[in-house]
């Protein structure tokens, strides 16, 4: 039967009484039909009216059987009803009498799901074993799976299911050391979070929910239950109540303790921590809200932490315990969760998962490059998430002395395009690098966000300094130039100079400086590649006298690595200048020498090295003298307008000052 809203209203008694009528008409027929054949026989008359009689008596004696079929599993499933005594059942059953019992009107499915939980239930998990038990279980685990297009027959098969079966199902299915095993519980998982994710209206089925986020008595059997929900898709308080009931309310009491509780068949089954604390933050990841209830009341009243020293208890666990990466990358990705990095956009969280970010951000923050290498991978895609927030705690221009929270830093200045939901401060900010950039994947992935973010940024900022006449495009200047700073001043903590400024070189020497002609991209926009060199460009120059001599040796062993020459701060210049062109800066018309015959705008940066070294091909003259005579006309252009031209070189400026760094050692 399909599944529906309607309601089918049954009073068991009455039932009860039609089927011992109808047992009683079936009775009397049977015994007529004896009766009249015995005496027409003797005068020798057949008639098949009399065989049309017994049948019907016949057929009533099968409705009557199934009947109390019916009356037992309405009794079953309306158990904990008000009509059959549950909860503010007592008057009813004090006026005499069970009632009308309210069920969905679909028993053609409680029959399927009776039938299937008594086969789990009552056989094949209790009287079978080894392979046949195994190709059982898989046989009709596809039965089980569908039940969840129809929730209320789930609901109905979980009620009647035998609660020890239930706890056990995942080490019982591992047990049988099925290949299946996975798919097999996957199917119960499916079933059980279709019928808990709908309306609850088989009455039976709230002890279930209700034994589900009670404790289990045992970390084996927490362990059990916690698998069967990780699958499931439980709605939030679920996972929330059922996490915490089951094993991080205890273990925020009591963390030192050996949580192991799954041994190695049902780890090879199913792929899951064999750690019960991994695998009750296993069941809140993924979802946002699940995880922000669980950290807000962990532990319950007689837990006296803060949100962050909760976070760290879980990193302190991880770092002091065999399974600890189980532990930290299921920690990163309830962090992620909580934060809604996949859910909601940059710039544009919520309250709720903007202040959980926050507390997660200084949390891993607290641990630096000691951060459990598992939780890195979350991390970073926390810090792209909220690159507004990262690009903001970077600043030092205003109130270099905040600390981090929510509120606005008094005397702050926005800058356009940067929302962030709360305020970082630089040491939190520099800290918080520290738990990924010394992965270099990881680097690249906030890194090209960072890069786009930059420009965009700027870009905007550009186009509102050429309408109304501001100065944003040097603060976004000034912000990136600081944030770029803090971000390889911590990779230089982490990873060492060498290790550090060698990626850097290689980075660069890859992008279009050491592209050969062919493969310089002629566009009158920035490409990617161009974006994103000039972010590395930036955290180069960010940094430059943090080193002994760093700035001379950087150039040079460039220089050793692509054979060319690498005017890195002049590259620089340029591309803010084609920034501000673009976006409507005021200045005077371009001479021709300066436009692109491809977009008819301003050349960027790369057409004029592609144009010089194409024009000096197998010649005697050296590219860069080219590119010398030609960037000549650009020079005398911005000369020609003064207000461009002083935005320019100070934007430029600004981004390869060193006060980020200075300032850190103070305000770090």
């Amino acid at each position: 039967m399909a599944p529906t809203a309607e309601f089918c209203g049954i009073d068991p008694e009455e039932m009860g009484q039609l089927a011992a009528s109808l047992r009683g008409a079936a009775d009397r027929l049977t015994a007529f039909s004896k009766e009249f054949e015995g005496k027409l026989r003797q005068h020798g008359i057949s008639t098949p009216a009399l065989r049309e009689i017994a049948d019907i008596a016949d057929w009533g004696g099968t409705q009557v059987f199934m009947l109390h079929g019916r009356i037992d599993l309405i009794n079953a499933l309306g158990k904990g009803a008000p009509e059959l005594g549950g909860a503010g059942g007592a008057a009813s059953m004090a006026a005499g009498g069970q009632g009308i019992v309210r069920l969905p009107d679909e028993l053609e499915g409680f029959e399927t799901a009776r039938g299937l939980a008594n086969m789990y239930g009552n056989d094949i998990l209790v009287n079978r074993g080894g392979e046949l038990q195994a190709a059982l279980i898989h046989e009709h685990a596809d039965e089980v799976a569908k039940l969840a297009k129809n929730p209320q027959a789930a609901a109905a098969f979980f009620a009647l299911l035998s609660p020890t079966v239930r706890d056990s199902l995942p080490g019982l299915i591992a047990s049988t050391g099925s290949t299946t095993a996975k798919q097999d519980l996957a199917a119960f998982s499916t079933a059980l979070g279709a019928a808990l994710r709908a309306p609850a209206l088989v009455p039976a089925f709230a002890k279930v929910r209700s034994d589900l986020v009670r404790p289990a008595g045992s970390k084996v059997a927490a362990w059990n239950r916690l698998a069967l929900l990780q699958g499931a898709n439980a709605p939030s308080n679920v996972r929330s109540a059922a996490a915490r009931t089951l094993v991080l309310d205890e273990f925020m009491k009591k963390p030192q303790q050996d949580w192991r509780a799954a041994g190695p068949t049902e780890v090879r089954a199913y792929g899951l921590p064999s750690d019960v604390v991994a695998l009750g933050l296993e069941v809140l990841a993924g979802n946002g809200t699940a995880a922000r209830d669980a950290f807000a009341t962990m532990g319950g009243t007689d837990v006296k932490l803060s949100q962050v020293e909760k976070m760290k208890r879980f990193l302190d666990y991880a770092k002091g315990t065999g399974t600890g990466d189980e532990v930290a990358d299921a920690f990163g990705r309830v962090m992620e969760a909580g934060a809604e990095t996949t859910t909601e956009k940059a710039g544009q969280h919520s309250p709720a998962a903007s202040a959980f970010a926050l507390d997660a951000i200084r949390a891993a923050g607290s641990f630096g490059d000691d951060l459990p290498r598992p939780a890195g991978d979350s991390m970073v895609v926390i810090a792209t998430s909220y690159i507004h927030e990262l690009a903001s705690g970077a600043r030092f221009d205003k109130a270099a002395y905040r600390g981090s929270g929510m509120a606005l830093p008094e005397n702050w200045a926005p800058l356009p395009n940067v929302t962030p939901a709360f305020y970082l401060s630089p040491g939190d900010t520099h800290r918080f690098f520290k738990t990924f950039v010394g992965d270099k994947q990881l680097t690249n992935d906030f890194d090209k966000t960072a890069a786009q973010f930059r420009h965009d940024t700027l870009t905007a900022a550009a186009h509102l300094d050429a309408q109304a006449g501001t100065q944003h495009f040097e603060g976004a200047s000034r912000m990136f130039g600081d944030l770029a700073g803090l971000e390889f001043k911590a990779t230089l903590d982490v990873r060492g100079e060498m290790d550090a400024t060698d990626d850097l070189i290689r980075d660069i020497t890859k992008n279009t400086l050491s592209l050969g002609i062919d493969r310089v991209p002629l566009t009158g926009v920035l490409t990617h590649n161009a974006i994103q060199e000039t972010w590395e460009l930036t955290k180069a120059y960010g940094v430059s006298t943090l080193l002994d001599m760093w700035a001379d040796s950087f150039e040079t062993r460039v220089e050793e690595a692509t054979g060319n020459r690498s005017d890195f701060a002049l590259r620089l210049k340029y591309d803010m200048a084609h920034l501000l062109h673009s976006a409507d800066y005021p200045a005077n018309d371009l001479p021709a020498e300066l436009i692109s015959k491809t977009t008819g705008s301003l050349k960027t940066y790369d057409e004029f090295v592609a144009e010089a070294k194409r024009e000096t091909s197998g010649s005697d003259t050296k590219w860069e003298q080219s590119l010398g005579n030609k960037l000549i006309a650009y020079e005398r252009w911005m000369d020609s307008n003064e207000k461009l031209d002083i935005k320019v070189e100070n934007s430029s400026r600004i981004q390869v000052n060193e006060t980020a760094q200075e300032q850190l050692r103070i305000w770090g």
